[in-house]
């Protein structure tokens, strides 16, 4: 019975490896599913959600009114709401987080869940990287980006991710001491890492 956090810089293979593992565990695959919710518990449109993740702006009021016309946003939000507040961002992604780790049984995908479940003792915490040569070939290869766009979108992503969890989590949001275990994944096979986070959730059934 646990919680696999993995936190991963983009194109360095964490969703592939999150459903490797939830697959073998028979556990629940969550990423992009938190975010509906979010948006739902919010009461804003998942694409404001997005723009808002991905802008590097945390306060996108101003963007959003503009946008969209009072009346358009009254439809789609069910009453006025223009503005997604920082901290209200925060509290409803923490106690999402918070809810699926309470279900048990779940690997999680970023979503700065890594830090929201750094006291929980069933949880453990994995952190993926490698170099940029190796993400570039994962971008196009697996991903689908082209080898011309690969280096300004891994660039722009990683820049995007800094700015999202230095927000959320603070100036230490990567710090090695939040993690059970780093691993390189342009040195260690997808499969392979999935073999050694196995055989450590099961060695804390025991």
């Amino acid at each position: 019975m646990a919680v696999i956090s993995i936190y991963k810089r983009y194109a360095s293979g964490g969703r592939e490896l999150g459903r490797l593992l939830a697959k073998n565990l028979g556990y629940q695959y969550v990423d992009k599913s938190l975010f509906q919710e979010i948006a739902e518990a919010l009461h804003v449109s998942e694409g404001t959600l997005a723009s808002f993740e991905q802008s590097r702006q945390y306060r996108i009021s101003n963007t959003f009114s503009n946008l969209f016309s009072k009346s358009y946003i009254q439809r789609i939000v069910g009453y006025d709401k223009s503005v997604v507040e920082e901290k209200e961002y925060q509290n409803s992604l923490e106690k999402l987080v918070l809810a699926v780790a309470e279900e048990d049984n779940a690997v999680i995908i970023g979503r700065a869940s890594h830090y929201f479940l750094r006291d929980r003792k069933n949880c453990l915490r994995f952190r993926l990287v490698a170099p940029m040569d190796f993400r570039l070939r994962y971008a196009v290869d697996k991903l689908g980006i082209s080898p011309a766009q690969a280096q300004s979108v891994v660039e722009g992503r990683d820049r995007n991710h800094q700015w999202f969890q230095r927000s959320v989590c603070g100036d230490n949001y990567d710090s090695p001491l939040l993690f059970h275990l780093t691993i390189n994944t342009g040195f260690i096979s997808i499969e392979k890492t999935a073999d050694i986070i196995l055989s450590l959730v099961g060695s804390t059934k025991k």
